[in-house]
């Protein structure tokens, strides 16, 4: 019996160890995350994605870079779509906006890579926006951050720290959600915070669907 309370005890230990506490962001910050999103970064400690590779995770694969790694088909049910012959990300149904819930940035040397589209990159930028999606769609994050970090080597940063546990993440997002119900009155996803975001600027109206 004493053999298993140690047990327990070493688990709970294990577990406050992996979950990263952030420091407290002020009614502002969390105003401005709110509508500029939130950001982590995947950083690929080996096996670097050529374009032909990362071009798996939409479920098809480019003739003309043909894949080389294809640890990337592993994420073909997330339903990624290549988007602005540049980036990748997970399309929402909204016809104000970008129409996309999760954007995925190919980055190299810290910068979203626009030529050379064959060099290995460095890390993916995941960027969500909660203001702009319906408060469930945080789900699709969880799954993407699980898709990096159970099928791929990588190191997890998220507001400059490494982070092992989506917990972390989903705090931020919570006190977020929050705030733009309480304070900015506003219900994430709907006509009104879209329009927040985004504006009446013509261009932005069904901009990808």
């Amino acid at each position: 019996m004493k053999n298993l309370s140690l047990v327990i005890i070493a688990i709970i230990l294990f577990g406050c160890q992996e979950q990263i506490e952030l420091p407290e962001k002020s009614s502002e910050e969390l105003k401005t995350m709110a509508i500029e999103g939130i950001s982590v970064e995947f950083i690929f400690n080996s096996n670097k994605p050529s374009f032909g590779d990362l071009y798996l995770i939409t479920g098809s694969e480019d003739k003309t870079f043909p894949a080389k790694n294809r640890q990337f088909e592993k994420f073909k049910s997330l339903g990624v779509s290549f988007i602005d012959q540049a980036y990748y990300g997970i399309r929402n149904e909204s016809k104000i906006g970008d129409g996309v819930t999760i954007w995925l940035f190919p980055l190299k040397n810290g910068k979203t890579e626009f030529a050379g589209i064959d060099a290995p990159f460095d890390s993916i930028l995941m960027e969500y926006t909660v203001l702009t999606n319906k408060e469930n769609s945080s789900d699709l994050v969880k799954k993407v951050f699980y898709a990096f970090k159970d099928n791929l080597d990588v190191q997890i940063i998220f507001e400059g720290k490494e982070v092992n546990d989506y917990k972390t993440i989903e705090k931020r997002i919570k006190e977020i959600t929050e705030l733009c119900k309480n304070e900015l009155k506003l219900v994430p996803g709907s006509e009104e915070a879209i329009k927040r975001v985004w504006g009446d600027t013509p261009e932005y109206y069904n901009l990808n669907n």
